[in-house]
């Protein structure tokens, strides 16, 4: 140890799993616990007091900042001009971001907007608890319309940092935007409250001089609803208000390593030092699987405004991140069979650093630069969609769509009947055979659940599997599916090899729709997804390669 401190021992894992891709390496821990300063202070002395090669962290705090390099994001870069190649993890934060510009309107439209039934909040008990934005965020839905709020289901304790474009500690935060969270009913959630298990901060940004506010929205609300096979979510609804007309007019949030779906979301989700402009930021792929990474990996790229001054900069800096990607789910003492997240892939791409520094004549015969190039040009690319969060396929008038993250979500996938036929429609049935991780069913009829209907009941609607648990077929109540209806659902459909329901949608590419119409023909189509990138923002040049870097 560098330095004590408190920490739950995952730092011992890193290292076991950094020892055994490089067993003769010395290794050197410091806690990154204690806070930002103290965690800047230990990656110096790994450098200056350990004259580590390489230094490798799994950490995120939730007011790093987005649109500029903070402290710690700084260290980073001091540490690599000293000669220390720095990996970070990229973050398990998945597609569960949302970032827009803001496009305001009046506190006083919004609530013209809920007095003609366009909004269920009750902005009165907002305002009777003392909060008046000056304007609230516009949403816009795909079909054209807007919307004041952005609604946010929650299946597990999530933590979200949300910010916005003003630079952190410069004395240049000049306005404060706050989130007020609402239930599905419309009813204020205020974080005071002890009966609201969740809690978010509403600071005075321009005396905290952060341009950041945090949420934590549990899915145990009391309003809570218990969907299939028992998962217990709870849907909020969040808007995004100005308290002071500052001029900022860009926003994010990230949902930090939790499981949320927002009503938009697919925005990158790295943040803080893991983009640091001289380091490196890993992805992970689970070693069995490995034409996809881990879809709660974190995508990029990064957007800085900002220099280190809080000046705005002419033209944004793009840093395409992850640059690299690394196994995880292998084992360790302390995580006993596997250690799953970017937390466990880091420290195997800085093992094969310091295999690939030793290679090259040892410490300082290669600089962390051409370290990152050469590990990167030897990587083995892994091939996909810079847009994971859809697919879909037409079969005769029916389109069917898979959208997101998370399968067992009631509005994964939707079926909708095109206009134009005369016939209803007796079934259709999913095939995911031909899928590329070879997914299948979860049989259990309380997995299945219909979430958003229009013009069809969902009590017309059942579903069956054939015995290979590779087909669900939906079948409708005769003459219910007719054209012009549509319904979106969720169900359990998976790899077997790893059993995660948290599968993006680019994974049910080739699987085959087949629709069986009420005069018993039928048409087929197959999932089809958006272009691949050879060097894309999911796996960045893709897997390392041990073998080829040290040749």
């Amino acid at each position: 140890p560098v330095a004590d401190g408190p920490g739950t021992d995952e730092g011992r894992a890193m290292m076991q799993l950094a020892y055994d891709i490089a067993p003769g390496s010395a290794l050197g821990f410091a806690t990154a616990f204690v806070g930002e300063v103290d965690f800047s202070n230990n990656i110096l002395n790994l450098r200056r007091q350990f004259h580590a090669d390489v230094i490798v962290d799994d950490i995120i705090y939730f007011d790093e900042p987005m649109f500029s390099d903070g402290l710690l994001a700084q260290t980073v870069d001091e540490v690599v001009k000293e000669g220390a190649a720095y990996f970070s993890s990229a973050g398990n934060n998945g597609l569960e971001a949302y970032e827009d510009q803001y496009r305001p309107i009046s506190f006083h439209e919004a609530k013209k907007l809920v007095a003609e039934g366009k909004s269920n909040l009750n902005l009165a008990d907002l305002v009777a608890h003392g909060h008046t934005p000056v304007s609230v965020q516009s949403f816009r839905n795909p079909d054209g319309s807007t919307s004041i709020t952005q609604t946010f289901d929650s299946f597990a304790n999530n933590q979200i940092s949300f910010q916005w474009d003003e630079p952190f500690f410069v004395g240049k935060v000049k306005t404060n935007f706050d989130i007020y969270v609402f239930d599905q009913n419309g009813h204020y959630l205020d974080p005071a409250d002890p009966l609201f298990p969740g809690f978010y901060t509403t600071d005075d940004n321009t005396v905290t001089d952060e341009a950041v506010e945090y949420l934590n929205l549990p899915n145990n609300y009391p309003t809570a609803v218990v969907g299939p096979g028992g998962l217990v979510s709870s849907r909020y609804q969040l808007l995004i208000a100005n308290m002071n007309d500052g001029p900022a007019r860009h926003l994010k949030y990230v949902n930090v390593n939790g499981l949320g779906e927002s009503q938009r979301q697919n925005a990158p989700s790295v943040f803080g030092h893991a983009a640091a402009k001289h380091g490196q930021a890993v992805a992970a792929m689970f070693y069995p699987i490995l034409n996809f990474p881990e879809d709660f990996s974190s995508p990029g790229p990064v957007s800085i405004l900002f220099d280190n001054a809080g000046n705005r900069l002419e033209e944004a800096e793009i840093r395409r991140v992850p640059q690299i990607t690394a196994i995880d789910g292998v084992s360790t003492t302390f995580f006993g069979s596997a250690f799953f997240g970017t937390s466990a892939a880091a420290p195997d791409a800085a093992a094969v650093a310091s295999l690939l520094i030793q290679k090259s004549g040892g410490p300082g015969s290669i600089s962390p630069s051409q370290v990152y190039r050469k590990l990167q040009r030897t990587a083995t690319p892994v091939p996909l969609s810079e847009d994971r969060a859809h697919s879909g396929t037409r079969a005769g008038t029916v389109s069917a769509t898979a959208m997101g993250d998370y399968v067992r979500y009631g509005e994964y996938f939707m079926l909708a009947a095109g206009g134009e036929s005369h016939h209803t429609i007796n079934s259709v049935a999913i095939n995911v055979a031909n899928t590329p991780t070879g997914m299948q069913f979860n049989p259990n009829p309380l997995r299945f659940h219909v979430g958003l209907a229009d013009g069809i009941d969902p009590a017309n609607i059942t579903a069956s599997y054939s015995p290979d648990v590779k087909t669900v077929t939906l079948n409708f109540k005769p003459g219910t599916f007719r054209a012009g209806d549509a319904f979106t659902f969720g169900l359990s459909v998976f790899n077997p090899i790893e059993g995660t329901t948290q599968e993006d949608a680019d994974r049910m590419e080739n699987a085959k729709v087949t629709v069986t119409l009420d005069n018993k023909s039928t048409r087929t189509g197959t999932f089809r997804v958006a272009e691949k990138q050879r060097i894309n923002r999911f796996t960045g040049t893709g897997l390392v390669n041990a073998d080829k870097a040290t040749r």
